[in-house]
């Protein structure tokens, strides 16, 4: 059976046409409030159901010219450095082509999704800014719900476990290559009906439901278990739950705790 076409023979496959715009982007940095864009692709497939159209996707790819220069620690990770940029056009400068894009699609899925997004509409509000909830796919919350015990879901990570990059050329890291590499991710698990959904209606819903958090990332306890926390100090986890900055910041650790409070049978 042909690995490509033939997964995606599932039932459900066929219904609405539905267009997902893979993205990636590679910037000066980690941090989503300073960080800026120097190179990013968008990789627009169209879909009926599950199955992937043949000869219907559209790609952008760019390097850009952030306003400061690349770091060294940035140009380690993405290979992409400072005299690469010279004469290359501003994110702003582009804008056009990336919003005609953007209203061709009906999904926006990337591998930590809100990095990326946080980025981008920080950088061009008026393309971003009106993306909804519904249009959100995030691969990396997807692969933590389907495989929740693997001890990485990096997308470089998952690229050799599962051999996603059988028919990717390029060089791992830059962006076009990523994006591809997200769309692959994708597409394997929907392949290899990992997933109960129906529809990428219903896909996108499974994503946004809450992840089982097992260890504390902030606070006095960070780096210990939840589990153990829930069941030595039901003191903080009730005023944890009163916080209303927990269900906003951390809604994944929120429902977790609600879960485990609620088997405990603890009063909150």
């Amino acid at each position: 059976m042909n690995n490509e076409l033939d997964l995606f023979s599932s039932e459900g496959n066929q219904g609405e046409t539905r267009r997902v715009l893979y993205l990636d982007t590679e910037t000066t940095g980690i941090d989503t409030e300073t960080a800026q864009i120097c190179e990013v692709a968008f990789l627009l497939s169209t879909y009926n159901g599950f199955t992937r159209i043949p000869d219907q996707d559209i790609e952008l790819i760019e390097l850009v010219l952030p306003q400061d220069p690349i770091p060294p620690e940035a140009s380690a990770i993405h290979h992409i450095t400072n005299s690469m940029l010279e004469g290359k056009p501003s994110i702003e400068s582009i804008s056009d082509s990336i919003k005609e894009l953007i209203g061709k699609a009906d999904l926006i899925c990337a591998h930590n999704l809100p990095f990326d997004l946080g980025i981008l509409t920080r950088q061009l509000p008026g393309v971003f800014s009106d993306i909804t909830p519904d249009m959100k796919l995030d691969s990396l919350r997807l692969s933590r719900h389907i495989w929740p015990s693997i001890p990485s879901h990096a997308l470089q990570v998952l690229r050799y476990r599962f051999e996603l990059d059988s028919s990717i050329t390029g060089n791992a890291h830059r962006a076009m290559f990523d994006t591809k590499l997200v769309r692959a991710l994708v597409e394997f698990i929907i392949g290899q009906h990992l997933i109960t959904s129906k529809s990428w209606k219903e896909l996108v819903e499974f994503t946004h439901s809450s992840l089982e958090i097992k260890i504390f990332s902030f606070g006095k306890y960070r780096g210990q278990l939840v589990e153990d926390i829930v069941a030595q100090d039901e003191d903080y986890i009730r005023w944890l739950l009163r916080q209303q900055w927990v269900p906003d910041d951390y809604p994944d650790l929120y429902h977790t705790l609600l879960r485990k409070a609620g088997r405990k049978g603890s009063k909150i």
